[in-house]
């Protein structure tokens, strides 16, 4: 079972998702990524322990199948 992680910064826009991903997640080596410039989200394999870059990035367990507001 795979689980997905989306990282989003508050109050700042994405310039490179992939670098952030990187920081967040420094074991990442190839992993599904898509970014935009409001969030990146990574799928892992397993669980993963995010690294803590502070108050204003944020990483959640993402479930692109749970329904969303419009």
């Amino acid at each position: 079972m795979s689980i997905s992680y989306r990282i989003t910064m508050i109050g700042a826009y994405i310039a490179n998702g992939a670098e952030l991903a990187k920081a967040v997640f420094p074991q990442i080596n190839g992993e599904e990524m898509t970014c935009d410039s409001a969030s990146v989200v990574v799928t892992f394999d397993t669980p993963q322990t995010p690294a803590d870059l502070g108050p204003l990035v944020r990483v959640e367990i993402f479930d692109p199948n749970a329904p969303r507001l419009p």
